[in-house]
C-alpha cells in the first residue's frame, strides 16, 4: 500500500542565508527552487528552498529570522507534505505529539501549514497544498 504522505523537506536555521544557499549550490549542485518571506515582525522568516531538480525530490531549506537571533546549531525542522492537514495533526496528537502552532491557511501561497512536536520536542512542519 502506498501513502499519499511524503517526507518533503528539512530546514536548517542560518545566520547568512545567501552564503549558506551558495554553499549548498556549489558543494552539492543544488538549485534554487523558490524564495519565501512569510510573517511579520519577530514571527517573520525568510527561506531559500533548494533542490536537486529531480522532479518530486525532497528539499533542503535554509531559513532565518530577520528580527530574532538564530537558534542554536544542531536543531532542524523536518517537513512532510500531506493530503489532509487536519487528519494528520489529529494523528500526531494520538501518537503522543503536540501541536506547536495551529493550522494556518495561506491561500495566497497555495498551502496550509501547522507546526507540531514529536514526543521529545523536535519541531515538525506539516504542509497541505491547496
Amino acid at each position: 500500500m502506498t501513502s499519499d504522505k511524503r517526507f518533503a523537506f528539512t530546514k536548517i536555521f542560518v545566520d547568512d542565508i545567501e552564503a549558506q544557499a551558495s554553499f549548498y549550490r556549489a558543494a552539492f549542485e543544488m538549485r534554487e527552487k523558490n524564495r519565501l518571506t512569510i510573517g511579520t515582525g519577530r514571527d517573520a522568516v525568510e527561506e531559500i528552498i533548494l533542490t536537486s531538480g529531480r522532479g518530486d525530490d525532497s528539499s533542503l531549506i535554509v531559513w532565518r529570522y530577520p528580527e530574532r537571533p538564530t537558534p542554536a546549531q544542531g536543531e532542524a525542522v523536518v517537513g512532510f507534505n500531506v493530503p489532509n492537514l487536519e487528519d494528520t495533526v489529529r494523528a500526531v496528537e494520538a501518537a503522543g505529539g503536540t501541536v506547536h502552532t495551529k493550522i494556518e491557511q495561506m491561500p495566497e501561497l497555495g498551502f496550509a501549514v501547522a507546526f507540531v512536536k514529536d514526543p521529545e520536542g523536535h519541531l515538525i512542519e506539516i504542509v497541505q497544498n491547496l
